[in-house]
């Protein structure tokens, strides 16, 4: 991934991670983690009261084809990160999918089975 599309991947978590209008210190960390690995300066996730599911969706489409499908791996890795996915966050990750073509249920078992591995609900 070139430097503008490891941003925009950033702008993708931050979206997930504050779509209930909370952030958690597991998604803080989660963020943060994401910003280092790609080598980007520090960021802070902003909390805010919604999403904005057309330009969340929009700037996922408009990654390459083979980073989509890594995208939301790490997508659903950051909803689940504090051990559930509230709705908003939920509604976001299907959102995404179904903009990808990605169907509903192997988006849910891809949830489940994140949610197993961390022990969460």
């Amino acid at each position: 991934m070139d430097v503008e599309e490891r941003h925009k991947v950033c702008e993708l978590i931050e979206a997930v991670i504050s779509a209930d209008g909370v952030i958690a210190e597991a998604e803080r960390e989660y963020l943060r983690r994401i910003v280092a690995r790609f080598g980007l300066p520090a960021r802070e996730a902003r909390e805010t009261s919604g999403s904005d599911f057309g330009r969340t969706t929009a700037t996922l489409r408009a990654l390459t084809p083979d980073v989509q499908t890594r995208v939301m791996a790490l997508l659903v890795d950051a909803a689940v990160v504090d051990g559930r996915v509230d709705p908003e966050e939920r509604a976001l990750l299907l959102a995404s999918a179904a903009s990808l073509g990605i169907e509903a249920t192997a988006l849910e078992e891809r949830i489940a089975w994140r949610l197993r591995a961390q022990g969460g609900t």
